[in-house]
């Protein structure tokens, strides 16, 4: 914890705001010690009634409890205000996005291009942004096309492993690429698939569906 000469609150509220905002972050866990009130004052050269204050509200809170044998440590998961805390980080988080629109927009950046960095961003941690539908140009007439000749590829089966209820059907596609199918041994006997029997391979999304 910190105290800093540029933050107009008082030293008090700047100690519990850090308290809160560690827990919200889950930097501070359930049971964690938090240093001794003479400690902290000591380490930020307070006074110790400044620490005292800031701790005391925040057992009012719920946020800390007393250690037996002295000390304070984070409060159990049930003890803690949960909606508030994540209410907190939802407030933190509007002040970053607006940190980094006003910024943005004052380098001269324009608004797709702030969004496109920060979609970026996600990306490269692991936490791609899903697309909005309603953000992609429309297909129009051109959507039926796809459900039936754009994605309907030829071939000729090739191989054919047959279980009791599925069967494992490899469709060789010209010139040399090939799609190994399961169906259901059903689908296999109404469609009368053999090997060297021509077939059609439609392709829905991740989805291949085989037909005569």
């Amino acid at each position: 914890m910190h105290v800093s000469a540029d933050d107009p609150a008082p030293a008090y509220v700047q100690l519990e705001r850090q308290v809160r905002v560690a827990v919200a972050d889950t930097l501070l866990r359930p049971g964690d010690r938090l240093p001794s009130i003479r400690a902290l004052a000591h380490r930020l050269s307070l006074s110790p009634n400044t620490v005292a204050r800031a701790y005391a509200t925040l057992a009012r809170e719920g946020v800390i409890v007393a250690r037996a044998g002295g000390g304070s440590e984070i409060a159990p998961t049930e003890s803690l205000d949960r909606p508030a805390l994540t209410r907190l980080r939802h407030e933190r988080l509007q002040t970053l996005a607006r940190q980094v629109a006003v910024r943005g927009l004052a380098l001269g950046l324009e608004p797709s291009d702030i969004v496109q960095a920060v979609t970026r961003e996600l990306a490269a941690h692991g936490r791609p942004v899903p697309v909005a539908s309603a953000s992609l140009p429309s297909l129009g007439q051109a959507e039926a096309p796809l459900l039936s000749a754009r994605n309907r590829l030829r071939g000729t089966v090739s191989s054919l492993r047959v279980g009791d209820v599925l069967a494992e059907v490899v469709v060789d596609l010209p010139p040399d690429g090939q799609v190994v199918a399961a169906i259901t041994r059903t689908s296999l006997e109404r469609l009368g698939l053999m090997i060297g029997s021509s077939v059609s391979v439609y392709a829905k999304a991740s989805e291949l569906t085989l037909g005569r």
